[in-house]
């Protein structure tokens, strides 16, 4: 089997602890596969990981890179059971990091087909992101009103038209130099930094709000919800230096409100993936068809080449709203 090249933390602290490995592909098992990464985005996640701030990625010399598109260079019974044979372009997200390399080899039950028309950068930009947006507005269940903390960044931008397109009254919160982005979505925006957002918040849904998507942690958020409503965790924003704590004490204390008023959950897309694989391949499916058809906007590509490594995690640290890094391997 071909060797590969991937990218390693080597230590965590700024750009300069990434390194590019020559790697020994190991064989498929079973009914592995194998695939050519062809693109794989570069996140905020990819970024904290990389500084040690990252709760699943406690020391270095990890490969970072959750999701991915790639062609598949190898089949097997379950990858033909599936739809997937060699040759096909394929996207992807991985329970656990992984995706910044030339070759995975990988089940093909994390993968699912990319649309013929839908461009591969375009597409990679998307999975990771997606499923985030997705799985957590399932979590809201059935709520009307729903707050999306962060609408203008690439989770809360996704959540923001699934919900509205399900017809639920959205609001979202912004800083002062994202907000006109966020409104290009067609809903009302407050800045999250003001005194009273909560209750500007409320004020413009009509009143609390059922559900909030929250990606801060932040106490407040509580406050604009309704006794019975549902507060759904996709991160926990921690002080600079104590993120992988801070992100451990948030989720615990979630857990313990689990039952509470509001109620608390936190969405983990890598369990989701790893113990829900049907229900992610479905979701991921249909998410990059309506990216495809035009249903769903998603982050414009600022691709890097595969060798441009350490540009594009430096450009991943002080992206813009509406673009997203993306490796073209």
């Amino acid at each position: 089997m071909a060797d590969r090249r991937a990218v390693l933390v080597s230590r965590f602290g700024d750009s300069t602890s990434l390194v590019l490995a020559e790697q020994s592909l190991r064989p498929p098992r079973g009914n592995e596969v194998v695939v050519r990464v062809t693109h794989a985005s570069v996140g905020t996640t990819d970024v904290l990981a990389r500084r040690g701030g990252y709760v699943f990625q406690p020391l270095p010399g990890f490969t970072p890179g959750y999701d991915f598109v790639g062609v598949l260079e190898t089949e097997s019974a379950v990858s033909v059971a599936l739809g997937l044979r060699t040759g096909a372009r394929v996207a992807g997200v991985l329970p656990r990091m992984g995706s910044h390399a030339t070759r995975l080899v990988l089940s093909p039950t994390f993968l699912v087909a990319v649309p013929d028309g839908l461009d591969s950068a375009a597409a990679a930009t998307a999975p990771l992101d997606a499923v985030t947006a997705g799985l957590a507005l399932r979590m809201t269940g059935d709520a009307r009103r729903v707050l999306v903390q962060g609408a203008s960044g690439a989770v809360g931008s996704i959540a923001v038209q699934l919900a509205t397109q399900e017809g639920r009254t959205v609001v979202g919160t912004a800083s002062s130099r994202t907000r006109a982005f966020a409104e290009g979505f067609g809903i009302p925006v407050v800045d999250y930094r003001g005194a009273d957002w909560m209750g500007q918040a409320r004020r413009a849904a009509g009143g609390p709000f059922d559900a909030a998507i929250d990606h801060t942690g932040a106490p407040q958020v509580r406050q604009t919800l309704a006794p019975d409503g549902i507060l759904v965790h996709t991160a926990f924003a921690g002080r600079a230096g104590h993120e992988r704590a801070d992100s451990l004490r948030g989720s615990a204390e979630a857990a313990g409100r689990r039952r509470g008023h509001p109620r608390e959950r936190v969405c983990s897309v890598p369990y989701f993936v790893l113990t829900k694989r049907p229900q992610y391949r479905a979701l991921l499916g249909g998410l990059l068809a309506a990216i495809d058809d035009g249903r769903l906007r998603v982050a414009a590509p600022e691709v890097f080449a595969f060798d441009d490594l350490w540009e594009a995690d430096r450009a991943a640290e002080r992206i813009e709203p509406g673009r997203k890094v993306v490796l073209a391997v």
